[in-house]
Formats: structure tokens, C-alpha cells, sequence
């Protein structure tokens, strides 16, 4: 069982990935794409959404991302003060598509306050989907989780997620195991959830202790995904079932 502790670390994971997939390119260098990242959402195993996240050294007016076939409507990533912007994902469940659709290299192109422009771009690749999630969670008040999962066809490694909203770059934490860490634990032999493999933690595990989470509601999310070099480098994710957790 291991740990993303927090969102700075993961952002950091994001700009690592933009370095190795982009390109900068500025009219202008005192205004100009400085981190971003994305990787393609799998909402049913023929239909996928892409993600994408971009981050500016100044605030944006505006900002497009486009693949030529699909273009991504965008929202601004909180606390980021519109110096960050992300795929809107409230729109994946309307605009999902074929895969073919979502893949390829996508422009971006951002302009400031004084009607300069920055471009760069990402490139977002996958030959293939995954089998379909099969997993269930829960989250009780105490925040004991206790989540169940089956192997996925396809899937690299298998994660809880707590984060605000679905399917969105600013997550508070995560675990992640590997098939083979899941199938160290002995399937459940009878039951509701007979075959599952059953995970059992808390939801302060998913934290570093430099983390506080402030008061509101969360989701404690299981998800899959096809993944690069490392556990981070997501190339297809795909969220199952979730549970709310109140702070």
C-alpha cells in the first residue's frame, strides 16, 4: 500500500509529465505556459474524456485546447487565481467519445491581461482501453474506509482517491496498489462481495502528516488505470463507486 501524500506533490507529478510530453512556445517570455499535464478518462470501455490541466507564471483571460477533433471546455483550477485552468469535469459524462478521438496532440493557447499569447502543447496517447471497474467503498463517520475490489483487465494499478470533485487534477491524497499487492490479500470466500478483494484503512491514511483538511464534504473514490513508467503517470483512468466523507 503506498501514498501520494498531497496535492503540491501530485501537481508536481503533473509538471513532470508536461516536461516530458510538451513543448513551450511563447510570444511573449514574460508570459508563458510554465507546468501542466493529462491523461484520458475511460467512462465506459468504448467511450473516453480527455483530462488536461495547464498552468500559466501569470493570471489568463482566456484559454483554448483543442486536438483538432475534440476541444476541451475549461475551468479555472481553485487556488490557482485563473494562473491555472483544467478540463471541465462536469462535461465528461456528454462529451465522451471514441478513443481515437481523444488521443493525439493537443495546441494550447492562453493570452493575459495585456492581450499576449502563450501556446505549448500535450500530447495525449493510448492504444487501448481496460476492462470495466468492478469495486465498491465505504466511508463511515470516523472515516474508517473499507473498500473491494476486482481485478480489472488491462489495469496496471488500482487507487482510493479523496478529492472534492470527480474526475479532477486537485486531489488530497491517494494509495495505490498493484495487482499483485491486491492479490496478497486473501478474496473474500463468502458474502456480498464474494471474489472481491477487501482493503481496509482510514481516511488519514491517504494523507501525509503535513496535511490538514479543512471542514466540508469529500469523496473517497476507487479507480483504475493504465499507467507509464510509474504509478503516477496515468495514461487511461478510469473512477468507479465513491463514498462521501464529512470532515
Amino acid at each position: 500500500m503506498k501514498t501520494i501524500s498531497n496535492l503540491k506533490q501530485y501537481v508536481i507529478l503533473l509538471i513532470a509529465a508536461f516536461a516530458m510530453t510538451s513543448c513551450l512556445d511563447s510570444d511573449d517570455p514574460d508570459f508563458q505556459f510554465i507546468g501542466g499535464g493529462g491523461y484520458i478518462i475511460q467512462v465506459t470501455p468504448t467511450t473516453f474524456f480527455p483530462m488536461i490541466a495547464a498552468y500559466t507564471n501569470e493570471p489568463m483571460t482566456g484559454c483554448e485546447i483543442s486536438n483538432g477533433k475534440t476541444k476541451v471546455s475549461l475551468t479555472d483550477i481553485e487556488g490557482y487565481s485563473k494562473m491555472g485552468v483544467q478540463t471541465d469535469p462536469s462535461l465528461q459524462q456528454m462529451y465522451a467519445t471514441e478513443l481515437t478521438d481523444v488521443t493525439g496532440q493537443y495546441t494550447l493557447k492562453a493570452n493575459n491581461s495585456e492581450g499576449k499569447e502563450a501556446s505549448t502543447w500535450i500530447n495525449l496517447s493510448a492504444s487501448k482501453g481496460m476492462g470495466v471497474l468492478d469495486a465498491k467503498i465505504e466511508c463511515g463517520s470516523d472515516g474508517k474506509i473499507t473498500a473491494y475490489f476486482k481485478i480489472v483487465e488491462d489495469a496496471d494499478y488500482y487507487y482510493i482517491f479523496l478529492q472534492k470533485n470527480s474526475y479532477d487534477f486537485t486531489k488530497y491524497g491517494l494509495k495505490y496498489w498493484s495487482e499483485t499487492d491486491l492479490k496478497k490479500v486473501e478474496p473474500e470466500a463468502e458474502g456480498q462481495y464474494k471474489d472481491y478483494y477487501k482493503l481496509t484503512l482510514n481516511v488519514d491514511d491517504l494523507l501525509s502528516p503535513s496535511v490538514e483538511l479543512t471542514a466540508g464534504k469529500y469523496r473517497v473514490v476507487t479507480a483504475a488505470a493504465i499507467t507509464g513508467t510509474t504509478y503516477g503517470n496515468f495514461v487511461v483512468l478510469q473512477e468507479g463507486t465513491y463514498a462521501t466523507y464529512t470532515k
